[in-house]
């Protein structure tokens, strides 16, 4: 009886890891954009995003290492042979919790941005632009300034959103891996 006690013990010590994990992990759908409620000068919504991107990006380094500590404290308890196959499933089986949890908070930070840019979303819940953007006519030629494409300053609107995507993607490269305890996320990412 003593042997069941202590092995019930232990799956419910894995369980409540695995849980804590996705616990921290639910945290990650939070978006990483914010947006002001009134139009910015492209330059200026870059620095509040920088600003506040930092911030959320270290809470989620830091989730990186408490599971890191959560799978050290499973391991400590069970006391595997971490080269067996029922160990390594379960490395792999978590792996895959974080590739999830990595996957939903770019979803989450890309649907939210998506409509933030998108002009029926803003017309439906009466937003303003996010954008300070000026239109002049120049020898008969629309001009946006900053730029609405990409430009060489890096200051053009598709710049700056490509940068605030790829804020979003580094989520992948805030934890080292489990299985290996070296690299990141971001191959699964990419596939």
């Amino acid at each position: 009886m003593k042997i069941v006690t202590e092995v019930d013990d232990l799956v419910k010590k894995m369980k409540d890891n695995v849980k804590k994990m996705q616990e921290m992990m639910k945290n990650w759908k939070k978006p990483l954009f914010e947006r002001k409620l009134k139009p910015l000068l492209p330059e200026d919504l870059e620095q509040n995003h920088s600003s506040s991107v930092m911030t959320k990006l270290e809470d989620i380094k830091n989730h990186g290492k408490e599971i890191h500590k959560l799978m050290k404290d499973t391991a400590e308890n069970i006391k595997p042979d971490k080269k067996s196959i029922t160990w390594l499933a379960y490395v792999d089986y978590v792996n895959g919790l974080i590739v999830e949890g990595i996957t939903e908070g770019i979803n989450a930070s890309l649907a939210f941005l998506a409509d933030q840019i998108s002009i029926s979303f803003n017309k439906l819940h009466t937003l303003p632009p996010m954008f300070d953007i000026k239109v002049d006519l120049r020898d008969r030629d629309v001009v946006f300034d900053p730029s609405i494409n990409f430009n060489k300053q890096g200051n053009g609107i598709r710049n700056i959103v490509y940068k605030i995507v790829d804020d979003f993607i580094s989520i992948a490269i805030q934890m080292p891996r489990l299985d290996t305890n070296t690299g990141d996320y971001l191959v699964e990412i990419k596939d």
